[in-house]
């Protein structure tokens, strides 16, 4: 269910090898460049906020990364729900909207 993102010239998106992984490819020749650790969830919704990455898992957990043809860099991570999360964050004014199967909450980075 989880729709992979372009930033730059990497594509990265949510495998569901080893029960979730995230995956890094070269956008231009679908050569994979990395994996991260297995166990990071059923879904991920993942969006571009300039030169972040966030990551936010079914579980409730919102991970901001910046990607390299290295591997992503976690900056913070954050629990933002504790009720299942499907839609994407939406980056806005200095946070992110988040939608949980109960509510919708502001989370700011300031």
């Amino acid at each position: 269910m989880s729709t992979p993102v372009v930033q730059g010239e990497l594509l990265v998106g949510m495998s569901h090898k080893n029960k979730g992984q995230l995956v890094m490819l070269d956008a231009a020749t679908g050569r994979r460049l990395w994996a991260g650790e297995g166990r990071q969830g059923d879904n991920a919704a993942l969006v571009v906020a300039g030169s972040a990455l966030l990551v936010l898992t079914s579980d409730g957990d919102l991970t901001v990364a910046r990607a390299s043809p290295k591997g992503l860099e976690t900056v913070r991570r954050y629990t933002v729900a504790t009720s299942p999360t499907w839609a994407h964050p939406v980056a806005s004014g200095g946070g992110v909207l988040v939608k949980d199967a109960a509510t919708l909450t502001f989370w700011s980075f300031e």
